[in-house]
């Protein structure tokens, strides 16, 4: 039974090819392997289109009507591993996902918007998944 969308080898590859991966390339394996779970376990909390491929699978994908996990969605979780490996553990998105609207320190303050500290920590990895991401709507 696989928990995460890629392998350890596969992001290595991937981040081969990125600027900017020093986090990632500074990690032991047991954390890189970590890191790959949380990130699937965050994808698969999203509100996703379609539906599994097959109802008995674990994840979230492959969905209807793919067979194999989507190239971009193997992407969106080697950058959600390193965005928590960066930042996922900062007092900030502690405060954010405590539910904190703002503090001041100092001279020094900042209002997070409503949810912050909810979904997908990394931005890249939200642009690989949009085409299955359902977006909210406002009901009145």
């Amino acid at each position: 039974m696989s928990r995460s969308y890629c392998t350890i080898e596969y992001a290595n590859g991937y981040f081969a090819g990125r600027l900017h991966s020093e986090a990632w390339e500074g990690t032991v394996e047991a954390d890189k392997e970590k890191a790959l779970q949380q990130a699937t376990r965050m994808i698969d909390r999203q509100v996703l289109a379609g539906c599994k491929t097959d109802k008995e699978q674990v994840l979230a994908f492959p969905r209807y009507p793919d067979e194999e996990v989507p190239e971009a969605v193997r992407q969106a979780c080697c950058e959600e591993a390193l965005a928590l490996l960066e930042r996922g553990n900062s007092q900030r998105r502690k405060l954010q996902q405590e539910g904190v609207q703002s503090f001041a320190l100092g001279n020094m303050s900042e209002t997070f918007s409503t949810g912050a500290g909810k979904g997908l920590l990394s931005q890249e990895a939200k642009e690989l998944l949009r085409p299955w991401l359902l977006g909210g709507v406002f009901i009145t």
